[in-house]
């Protein structure tokens, strides 16, 4: 009789283990990339009450009957992970993306060097892509993980060098104003930088230096009358006035200016013809720029080993390349943008495939790692395949159905309140069995 309390009490705590995936599941509803679980039930243990014979067809002999077994309730068969892919869900950051596909991202501790087999790295795999850049340009998870993949190979994804101006620079360069007064009796100015002499009717410092810098640049007639030419022709450059003081205030005879000198037409200094710059203004222009033809880019290459990804080296300047924003392909490429607006290659991300994802066993955060049963893994890049593309901008939003889980959490709630039931009864049997002797 007490059989049917054991079978009660087992299928209490089966239906309370299942409410308890069905409170996970709901409870990460708005989880990034959580995988769902479903919750199978088995038949608990059998005891025979007759076994089963076969019969026999010898004179005298009986037919064969069936067993008669007497269950205890049911148990816990399987926890499974629903590995369907969640709705996508759109982000404000480029850096956020999400897997269109079954495969993972790589993440974890630092690993050094290259390698090819993930299942001896230790690393873990993920299904959410919330990306950025640490203070040492290693791209990393919101967890602080390593996300891994295929770095650029030394040599490749320089980006296209734009042609350059020959371009120098006049620093602290005297100024004079000499007063003058014509036969009528009008005032005007010459003044005179770095040794060339213009004359203006302009009485304000700021206003004399703009008709300096529009006689010598070739914008206009000399206020003199003659027309620029000779040894300071600037026609074919253009003048910047970058700071000056003005010789009449403060400290009278010590004016300055210093200015900018930029070729109009970009490539080498002898293409520009700009070596008169030294030779008629002395010691006193310094070269910052002598001015470059474009350079092609060389394509960036990724090799098939799998590392870090860190932003690479300019080659031109030592130092790691000032990266302002970042874009993430399809196929896993990641490129980000210069202070220059080149695309500079940065590496590309490498979706991990497993032959069993229901062997896989959750981590911390939303990490797996590889079980015993998941089977053979590997590493690819994406390509549309199996694995899947990257959505950048997306997030993967939980695989949970809330009308399932509710509709699962009304029949588990039932299926309690029955076997509770079971248990009320047996205890009301068993009282009137102890009650027949009194």
């Amino acid at each position: 009789m007490v059989r049917s309390m054991v079978a009660g009490v087992a299928g209490l705590k089966a239906h309370q283990s299942k409410l308890d995936v069905i409170g996970n599941n709901i409870a990460n509803v708005n989880t990034w990339g959580f995988k769902s679980y479903s919750y199978n039930f088995k038949d608990a243990m059998y005891t025979n009450s007759i076994n089963s014979t076969g019969g026999s067809i010898i004179a005298g002999a009986a037919g064969g009957h069936n067993a008669s077994q007497v269950g205890y309730g049911s148990t816990v068969s399987s926890i499974s992970n629903v590995f369907t892919t969640g709705a996508p869900s759109p982000s404000s950051r480029t850096m956020d993306c999400m897997i269109d596909g079954t495969g993972f991202f790589l993440v974890g501790n630092m690993v050094n060097g290259t390698f090819t087999d993930i299942e001896s790295s230790g690393l873990f795999l993920s299904r959410v892509g919330i990306f950025s850049v640490d203070n040492n340009g290693y791209l990393v998870d919101d967890m602080g993980s390593y996300v891994y993949g295929y770095a650029v190979e030394e040599g490749t994804g320089i980006p296209e060098k734009p042609a350059t101006a020959a371009e120098y620079t006049m620093t602290n360069q005297p100024v004079t104003i000499a007063e003058k007064k014509d036969g009528n009796g009008n005032t005007t100015y010459d003044i005179t930088i770095a040794g060339v002499t213009i004359n203006s009717k302009q009485k304000d410092f700021k206003d004399q230096l703009q008709d300096w810098l529009a006689a010598v640049s070739g914008k206009t007639d000399r206020p003199d009358g003659a027309t620029t030419g000779g040894t300071y022709d600037f026609t074919n450059y253009s003048i910047a006035l970058n700071r000056y003081q003005d010789p009449k205030k403060d400290k009278p005879g010590e004016g300055f200016v210093d200015l900018t000198i930029t070729a109009k037409v970009v490539g080498p200094e002898e293409k520009n013809q700009a070596t008169w710059v030294p030779t008629n203004f002395g010691d006193t222009a310094i070269q910052t720029n002598k001015g470059n033809d474009r350079e092609a880019g060389i394509a960036a290459v990724y090799p098939d080993t799998l590392s870090t990804i860190r932003i690479p080296i300019d080659p031109d300047t030592g130092q790691r390349y000032e990266i302002q924003g970042w874009k993430i392909n399809e196929d896993g490429t990641i490129i980000g943008t210069d202070k220059q607006n080149r695309a500079i290659p940065i590496g590309q991300l490498a979706l991990a495939i497993v032959e069993n994802p229901n062997g896989l066993e959750k981590a911390d955060g939303y990490y797996y790692t590889i079980g015993a049963n998941a089977g053979e893994s590997q590493a690819l890049k994406p390509n549309g395949g199996p694995a899947g593309i990257i959505k950048s901008g997306w997030l993967e939003m939980a695989n949970v159905d809330l009308a399932n889980e509710f509709s699962n959490m009304i029949t588990t709630q039932r299926g309690f309140q029955a076997n509770s039931k079971i248990i009320t009864v047996t205890d009301e049997m068993l009282q009137e069995l102890v009650n027949m002797k009194r």
